[in-house]
């Protein structure tokens, strides 16, 4: 796959994870992640994990707030223990996860990057060059909803 198809492909991810976080709330590890995903155009309610709390206890209060929860832990070794607990937690609680779409964007940016804070760089870096050499520029859903805020 080349840059432009996996820019393409990533974007479309990026698009639908943040689609669907409009009414499911996103699980990150730290803050770093929850300013990537801002700055990718994700709205809707973005939770960290490192906030002091057991991870259990972070799953009981997800599960006493929400049904569905979206995981997107880093795609490291780390992050990979993290998100097994968190499935592990959310299921004892009966709350459904969806961690397919940080499978996917795992597998796009593979050994490029390992964490979700990096991922709005590595979409820029992707991102295709017009003829003159600057990057083409797609105004995004982020960018038209901060306009309307002003009107």
């Amino acid at each position: 796959m080349n840059p432009e198809e996996r820019y393409e492909e990533l974007r479309r991810v990026v698009a639908r994870l943040a689609e669907k976080n409009e009414e499911v709330p996103v699980v990150v590890e730290g803050e770093r992640d929850v300013r990537a995903l801002r700055t990718l155009g994700l709205t809707g309610t973005i939770v960290t994990v490192h906030r002091g709390v057991s991870v259990f206890h972070l799953c009981e209060r997800l599960a006493a707030e929400h049904r569905e929860v979206l995981i997107l832990t880093d795609w490291d070794a780390r992050g990979g223990k993290l998100a097994r607990q968190l499935r592990d937690g959310l299921a004892a609680n009966g709350v459904r996860y969806d961690d397919d779409l940080r499978a996917q964007i795992a597998f796009l940016c593979g050994k490029e990057i390992k964490a979700v804070e990096d991922l709005h760089r590595y979409m820029e870096n992707l991102r295709p060059r017009g003829d003159d050499g600057r990057r083409r520029v797609r105004a995004n859903r982020a960018w038209y909803a901060d306009r309307s805020r002003r009107r």
